[in-house]
């Protein structure tokens, strides 16, 4: 059903994001649209945080081993900490192969069934469709900050 039904939605939505993320440099990591927000960099990172925390949520998948914290999520200020392009293009891959097989091994009938989560309750199938939103949103200022400059 994922397969037919909504992966191609994903898949739609993922190049598009990834698009915005095409001939990056490393040193456009840094930048932010104003000085009080989020730089790229943090960005990345966090779009693939809230892949992890979504698939812990809603699609019945702990968190991997190789992920000790979700730092950009909740109450949290982007300290300039997420510079290095290998590790944020590596977390951006891990996530989405995780997310997609987490929906890929998602049992047919759980689609419908609520899930109570700190975010709210949705259905998996209302969760995708946030979770393909939210990819969309962060990925439009990461868009944004390439194409004004943006700020240091």
């Amino acid at each position: 059903m994922f397969e037919q039904e909504l992966l191609p939605s994903l898949q739609t939505a993922r190049s598009r994001y990834l698009n915005t993320l095409s001939n990056l440099k490393a040193d456009e990591l840094p930048l932010k649209l104003a000085p009080e927000s989020n730089s790229i960099g943090f960005l990345i990172r966090h779009i693939a945080e809230v892949e992890f925390r979504f698939c812990t949520m809603f699609f019945a998948r702990p968190l991997p081993d190789y992920i000790s914290s979700l730092a950009t999520i909740g109450p949290v200020k982007d300290e300039g900490n997420f510079t290095d392009m290998n590790e944020l293009l590596a977390i951006c891959e891990a996530s989405y192969d995780y997310l997609v097989d987490a929906l890929t091994t998602l049992p047919q009938d759980a689609w419908d069934v609520a899930c109570e989560a700190p975010i709210g309750t949705l259905t998996p199938r209302q969760a995708l469709g946030r979770l393909i939103y939210h990819m969309g949103y962060h990925g439009g200022q990461i868009g944004l900050i390439r194409k004004y400059g943006g700020a240091r």
